[in-house]
């Protein structure tokens, strides 16, 4: 009897061990914050997508906004003016001296931590020890790893981005100009601020 109870005791103690040991590992592990709320500083809601660096709420310092849609260039009296023509219900506009300009709410509602990325996959999660994903979100549809600038610090560089926000259409046509800009030695593009030669500087001699 011994000797068939023994292997089962030992399985028994070594599931046991082994199940005390993981658990400090899982709690170890860092918690993915892609998705999770963040803001950009501002008190005025930004004119389009913005990439804050550093946003100091995220892991990796970025906070993203990325809705395309563009306010009505209409001149307004309410906010329902500028809402109108939504086709999905949200209310993304206000009106601010008869000009339709973003809602400093939904930037907020919309503005997500990001970070870098390769591919699809580094915005997902991958099980024990990558967790990418923050537990709660206003994302419903995922995310991908997509450019969305095309000028500033962020030209050309892929994040993770909220899919609710993405226009296939939109990300297509960017990542077709930005793999038709000239690269370094690294191949990153050279984006069109970093082509631009800066001023000269002042004569402060008074020559």
């Amino acid at each position: 009897m011994q000797v068939t109870r023994t292997p089962a005791l030992l399985r028994t103690v070594a599931n046991a061990l082994g199940a005390l040991l993981l658990v400090p590992l899982l709690a170890a592990c860092p918690k993915g914050d892609v998705g999770a709320p963040c803001n950009h500083g501002d008190v005025d809601p930004p004119a389009d997508k913005v990439v804050t660096f550093p946003a100091l709420s995220c892991n990796d310092l970025l906070c993203v906004y990325a809705d395309e849609t563009d306010p009505p260039t209409i001149p307004c009296t309410t906010d329902e003016m500028c809402n109108a023509a939504s086709e999905d219900g949200k209310v993304r506009f206000q009106c601010v001296e008869s000009k339709c300009v973003l809602s400093s709410t939904y930037v907020l509602e919309r503005s997500m931590c990001s970070k870098t990325c390769e591919s699809d996959t580094d915005c997902q999660d991958g099980g024990i020890g990558k967790q990418v994903l923050a537990e709660n979100s206003n994302c419903s549809a995922g995310f991908s790893c997509v450019q969305i600038q095309k000028l500033g610090e962020f030209c050309c560089q892929k994040l993770c981005v909220c899919n609710d926000d993405l226009s296939q259409g939109a990300v297509d046509e960017l990542a077709a100009e930005c793999s038709a800009l000239p690269t370094d030695q690294n191949g990153k593009p050279i984006c069109e601020d970093e082509m631009t030669p800066a001023p000269p500087p002042a004569d402060t001699t008074g020559a």
